[in-house]
């Protein structure tokens, strides 16, 4: 962590002597953003090593604990962290939690804490669920768990609850794809939508690459639940045509950009095919669509890993700050290299 700001230099330099012409797209009248944005860590991008704090494992990625992260990202610059609530003692995928209520609202309130001490907002926060599942009494289940952790929300003092639409089912052979976002994922939507805005937090549906793959996808389900405490948590890495394996070859930018009207929080990641691809993700590209549009909100990074990837947390002595750390510097390099080249629109 004693290299950040040598890395961010780095990455300035190399962001800076790349033309923002070059990144230009058509078709925009409106006013050009040139101030600053708000970078935060996703939590998630330390995946592997919560899991060995959590499990008590030290056959794996070397083990470190939420509020360790928590002060390492004030250290590092971040603005904001996503305290994803699969980090908190106690969360279970695929029931309600296993330790009493007392001790999970006491961790989210000494989370909460420690941000205000510290000075670091928290952006938002997320469970895994699969509103898509054939089975009533999952989708159901699944409901009482994201309302469980709605309430711990606000404990925390979390302003977006990230949900997933659900995994494509096995059952889309013999049901069309529109029967079951209407039957299955609306409704769940609309019933925690509800929800949350009983107690003031935001429910932000992630296109996760599976039944919201495309733009299209994500805002007709929006269309359908029609309720305004819910929005999109816009993830850069998961746009594909629909039941692909990867984005490649997709306009991944051109669904970011449309999404964007609707998003609560980003995350934006390393590739925009997906982890198991290649190409990495055109920051100058995603940061000059972004400044035409209105978003003023959290961008926080998300960073995942394969097994063939050399840096894997696994094969690590210590956790990946210094991978982390890099992606910041090529993401705050890009977002201040786009500030201030435009006035108005310049075509390719």
């Amino acid at each position: 962590m004693s290299n950040i700001q040598s890395t961010e230099d780095s990455f300035a330099k190399v962001y800076t002597q790349i033309p923002t012409s070059h990144y230009l797209i058509n078709n925009h009248n409106g006013p050009y953003y040139t101030g600053d944005y708000k970078l935060g860590l996703n939590l998630y991008s330390f995946s592997h090593n919560l899991s060995s704090w959590l499990q008590g494992s030290t056959d794996g990625a070397p083990p470190v604990d939420t509020m360790q992260l928590i002060r390492f990202a004030k250290e590092a610059g971040f603005d904001s962290v996503d305290i994803t609530a699969y980090y908190i003692p106690g969360y279970e995928n695929f029931t309600l939690p296993t330790k009493p209520v007392e001790e999970i609202v006491e961790y989210a309130r000494n989370i909460k804490k420690l941000c205000a001490e510290l000075g670091i907002a928290i952006s938002g926060t997320g469970v895994k669920n699969d509103f898509a599942d054939p089975n009533e009494e999952r989708r159901a289940l699944d409901i009482e768990r994201v309302k469980y952790w709605i309430d711990i929300a606000v404990e925390m003092g979390a302003p977006v609850m990230r949900v997933f639409n659900g995994e494509i089912p096995e059952d889309i052979l013999s049901q069309d794809w529109e029967t079951i976002a209407k039957e299955r994922i609306v409704p769940s939507l609309r019933e925690c939508a509800e929800y949350g805005a009983t107690k003031g937090v935001k429910i932000g549906m992630q296109n996760h690459g599976d039944m919201t793959s495309t733009a299209d996808q994500v805002i007709r389900i929006l269309e359908w639940v029609d309720h305004p405490n819910l929005g999109v948590v816009n993830d850069t890495g998961c746009y594909k045509k629909f039941n692909e394996k990867t984005g490649e070859g997709y306009a991944w930018y051109d669904d970011i950009e449309a999404v964007v009207p609707y998003t609560l929080n980003f995350q934006v990641k390393r590739k925009p095919a997906g982890p198991n691809t290649e190409q990495l993700t055109d920051l100058l590209e995603f940061f000059t669509r972004l400044r035409y549009s209105n978003y003023r909100g959290y961008i926080p990074l998300e960073t995942l890993w394969v097994n063939a990837d050399v840096n894997h947390p696994k094969y690590l002595s210590e956790p990946p700050y210094e991978q982390i750390c890099d992606f910041l510097g090529l993401i705050r390099a890009a977002a201040e290299s786009t500030k201030d080249h435009l006035s108005s629109k310049i075509n390719r």
